[in-house]
């Protein structure tokens, strides 16, 4: 009984240093494998600064996000709101004014999205031939970022258009169609 006893404690006793020298192994192994980039997938992109999805949403007028701040402060989405139409009870009147509030911000942002594409492959090309200077890096960053900067405002706007022309009721419902409240509970706003 007592070899038993010293066994099963020696065996505790090891079990630490057992451990340490696996995790040591398998850190060791770990260390010198590098982490893959999440750049990789941005190689097979025509634009190496963006992936092929936000090639195309910028090419197809989409949001990719630029309206999150109104989507997520109850302020819906034109295209997301046809598409719940019918569970928004949206009327005739409704439906036509969204669908030219739509258009009109797909229009713009269709054509935003193609400049922004071709002076992001400008960039892109600058720095593939290796012929990047500090001062074409800042001029085209500029024009990139004001860019942007109006197609974020073409999806807010649009964003901003519509919301009057939806009752509280059918905003509530499309809050809770898209996931953001429960339909008890109002969406929680900073300061609320």
């Amino acid at each position: 009984m007592q070899t038993r006893f010293i066994l099963v404690v020696s065996s505790l006793l090891l079990l630490p240093v057992v451990g340490a020298g696996i995790f040591a192994r398998l850190s060791a192994a770990s260390a010198n494998q590098t982490p893959r980039s999440p750049y990789v997938d941005k190689l097979s992109s025509p634009i190496r600064g963006l992936s092929t999805r936000e090639v195309d949403d910028l090419l197809n007028g989409r949001g990719a996000g630029f309206a999150r701040m109104a989507e997520l402060n109850d302020y819906p989405g034109p295209r997301h709101v046809l598409d719940l139409k019918g569970q928004l009870n949206l009327s005739a009147k409704q439906t036509q004014q969204v669908q030219a509030a739509f258009e009109k911000m797909n229009v713009e942002a269709k054509r935003l999205g193609r400049e922004i594409v071709a002076q992001e492959q400008r960039l892109s090309i600058a720095f593939a031939d290796k012929t990047i200077a500090q001062q074409a890096l800042q001029t085209q960053t500029e024009a990139l970022a004001m860019l942007y900067g109006k197609l974020r405002q073409t999806h807010l706007q649009a964003h901003l258009e519509i919301t009057p022309l939806l009752s509280p009721k059918q905003i509530a419902t499309y809050n809770r169609l898209r996931g953001y409240t429960d339909g008890k509970t109002p969406i929680r706003h900073h300061g609320n």
